[in-house]
């Protein structure tokens, strides 16, 4: 009978970005394998962020890596025997990812080494010629186990759909609607979770013990930068408000859990089930925590809906207005309501909850008359109470319209596509607007609120978050002591 380790790579990021990776509990993983075990398939998981997250090294030239290496990835994969499935979530991890693959062919020649994920799901190429023998393209729910089972059986694995092998490959003919009441809950425990909440930080802001999870997935808006358009197909599912219900009372008495980071792409579609899940959390008390690391749509919130979701225990949420110019948001394709953010942000910051704002810089077309709108409209945001502004630079990603944009050339590879593309030619003016904007934001900050900045300190030296920027403030230090210190 074949068994699976699925593999989640080290986090890697390069030198000169800033920002880095906040790395959090890979929720998704943990309920792919859950899928596959209840298809009868004995799986396990190969954490190397989460097995040594303290472990600082080296990854070339230019890179930093925390976690296992890659040889010592292929060693304990070998010896279990059993077939690896690597996950490949991003950019950065792109080139640890062949370097695992050669790791294993080279430990074991024999073993068939699979690749998945929303990066590989748009590159399968490059993985099947940097030695990947199959790469599973989309959701791996219904594929991954035909697959396994294939291997198995002696099938022939190039029939199946969604599956790219050194054959060629079979492209997705449909994007899998998958019933998410009836998929199990994460397996998280194949994870190390005491390693996650020792480190004191994750990617939602750290308020001790969490748990990652996952109510729905897809998003049906077409934002021109963005990926998800072309892995979901412009689906959304969701799980019923009591199968999340459900979920977080079995987190609760498992694992003494307080805490919930929802890392939903688009939580708040259907008013109507957040409703109910905030009224089935007020009224059976459960007393719990929770925020979105990764945003809620503008369009989907009003005073009204907010008010429910912090009475049910909602300590912050991130918003992406991405610029202030009304200009700019038509060339992304966005069609978001900007005008309402200032209000939802007074809102919130007036009930004690954390706010952030997400924004870009140097999307193609943004002029200097447009960034100055932005900053203008940030200090808006100050002067209203936000907690915080996160300002990336423009980086294209496979499957979006921002990759075949002739402006935003020049990568050598992938893995040069973070948060700060230094390769880009603009990239030195970018970065002074963006580090001008940061200080401006803090100014407006220290004079309208003052004793929130004192707030935030508290914060970083007691390493309860409120917000992303206490806890990478803190993250820093702690990492510091990490590549330095700790042997």
């Amino acid at each position: 009978m074949s068994r699976l380790t699925l593999i989640r790579p080290p986090v890697v990021h390069l030198k000169k970005d800033f920002y880095g990776s906040i790395p959090g509990i890979p929720a998704g993983l943990a309920y792919l394998a859950a899928s596959v075990q209840q298809s009868g398939i004995e799986t396990d998981i190969l954490d190397a962020y989460g097995s040594a997250p303290r472990r600082f090294y080296t990854f070339r030239e230019n890179y930093r890596a925390r976690g296992l290496t890659p040889h010592e990835i292929a060693s304990r994969v070998t010896q279990s025997d059993s077939i690896p499935g690597i996950s490949v979530h991003c950019a950065t991890e792109h080139t640890m990812a062949l370097h695992i693959i050669r790791a294993i062919k080279k430990e074991k020649p024999g073993t068939p080494v699979v690749v998945g994920g929303y990066h590989a799901t748009f590159l399968p190429g490059e993985f099947i010629d940097g030695g990947a023998d199959y790469v599973v393209l989309g959701e791996g729910e219904k594929r991954l186990p035909k697959l396994i089972r294939c291997l198995e059986n002696g099938g022939d694995p190039d029939s199946i759909e969604g599956v790219a092998s050194k054959k060629g490959i079979n492209l997705r003919k449909e994007i899998y609607t998958t019933d998410l009441d009836l998929q199990p809950f994460a397996a998280v425990d194949l994870l190390p979770l005491e390693n996650y909440w020792k480190l004191g930080y994750s990617h939602g802001p750290f308020a001790g013990r969490y748990m990652n999870i996952l109510t729905s997935r897809g998003c049906p808006y077409t934002c021109a930068f963005c990926q998800a358009p072309a892995m979901c197909g412009g689906q959304w599912l969701a799980k019923s408000a009591e199968r999340v219900l459900e979920e977080i009372r079995y987190h609760i008495d498992m694992y003494d859990v307080r805490d919930f980071h929802i890392q939903d792409e688009n939580f708040a579609i259907s008013r109507k089930r957040v409703e109910k899940i905030c009224m089935g959390l007020i009224e059976n008390n459960y007393g719990i925590t929770f925020c979105f690391p990764s945003g809620l749509k503008m369009e989907t919130l009003d005073d009204e809906l907010l008010d429910l979701m912090i009475e049910a225990g909602c300590r912050y949420f991130s918003l992406s207005p991405e610029t202030g110019s009304r200009r700019v948001l038509e060339l992304m394709g966005k069609t978001a309501n900007i005008e309402k953010v200032p209000d939802l942000i007074k809102k919130a910051s007036s009930m004690g909850t954390g706010t952030c704002t997400f924004f870009v810089a140097g999307y193609p077309g943004e002029t200097d008359e447009d960034r100055k709108q932005t900053k203008k409209y940030i200090n808006h945001l100050a002067r209203q109470g936000v907690d915080e502004v996160i300002m990336p630079i423009l980086t294209p990603f496979p499957a979006t319209d921002a990759m075949n944009e002739p402006s935003l050339q020049g990568f050598e590879e992938y893995d040069e596509l973070c948060f700060s593309p230094v390769w880009r030619k603009d990239y030195k003016v970018l970065n002074r607007y963006r580090l001008g904007v940061y200080l401006s934001f803090y100014t407006t900050r220290l004079i309208f609120h003052p004793l929130r900045i004192f707030r935030q300190l508290i914060n970083i030296l007691t390493g309860k978050a409120a917000t992303k920027s206490e806890m990478t403030a803190r993250r820093i230090f702690l990492d510091m002591y990490d590549r330095f210190f700790r042997k």
